[in-house]
């Protein structure tokens, strides 16, 4: 059974689980103290996620105890068993299978952009150089502008995995940009493995705990913030993903300000 089809895996519920059918929690307080150690805050109330999964029948509490019901406990834990051929960094970074490198390449990421509005033909309402992308759109033109940096790519988001926006940061830093990644400190062999391979290639990553914002900044001159995570199920229409795009030198601006106030970290 591949991840996706696990249900609540990589999500808050699937944290709760984890505590729960992994790690043995059984009370209210060791989930809360699981939770604590092994993952970054809840962003949800834990008694609103126990209620919800409850209500759908995945976790139940009897005597005192909170279980999580027979089949999906079989699933996490055949998952927990068979984690490392699903998640092991391959030897080499390989090109996406959906990768195409562009027929023509301009002279600076703002032409990539309008030819691209032009190729494309979102339906969208253009005002001020701010413009609304949802679903493929979103998804096709993030990995447009990683592509086609000239200079420097700043990728601030709290989940990252080998999804093919994270292959294309690796290809640009290898053909001489500069790539700085700003994400969550994660718990794992497998992110422990991937953060490794990432520094290697020459990527920066830094670390700020709190982080729950999907932003990408491109040459200092075009701005993403969306919903999109850079992991597989999120990219390529795993999921509907939606978000905001700014060409407006004020707005990237304070876009990157933002970025650059927080008090971040180089290690996990």
């Amino acid at each position: 059974m591949p991840p996706k089809d696990i249900k609540h895996l990589f999500t808050e519920k699937g944290n709760v689980i984890s505590a729960i059918v992994i790690y043995g929690a059984r009370t209210l307080d060791e989930i809360q103290s699981i939770l604590n150690r092994r993952m970054d805050d809840q962003w949800t109330d834990l008694h609103t996620l126990i209620g919800e999964l409850i209500q759908e029948g995945d976790v139940s509490f009897k005597n005192g105890e909170y279980h999580v019901r027979p089949a999906l406990e079989a699933d996490y834990n055949y998952y927990e068993e068979n984690m490392h051929e699903w998640l092991e960094p391959p030897e080499e970074w390989e090109y996406p299978d959906d990768f195409v490198e562009p027929e023509q390449w301009y002279p600076d990421i703002l032409g990539s952009v309008k030819s691209w509005l032009k190729l494309e033909k979102p339906d969208i309402w253009i005002r001020k150089n701010h413009f609304f992308l949802e679903g493929h759109y979103l998804d096709s033109f993030i990995k447009l502008i990683i592509n086609q940096a000239f200079k420097t790519i700043i990728v601030v988001n709290p989940f990252v995995d080998q999804s093919t926006p994270t292959q294309l940061m690796v290809k640009a830093r290898r053909e001489g940009r500069t790539v700085v990644l700003v994400t969550r400190p994660q718990q794992g062999p497998y992110y422990e493995k991937l953060h490794k391979w990432l520094r290697e290639a020459g990527i920066s990553i830094l670390y700020y705990k709190g982080i729950h914002a999907k932003i990408v900044i491109v040459d200092d001159s075009v701005a993403v913030v969306s919903s999109m995570n850079f992991i597989k199920n999120a990219t390529a229409g795993g999921s509907w993903e939606a978000g905001m795009v700014s060409v407006d030198p004020d707005t990237v601006e304070s876009v990157k300000a933002s970025i650059t106030d927080l008090n971040l970290g180089h290690e996990p």
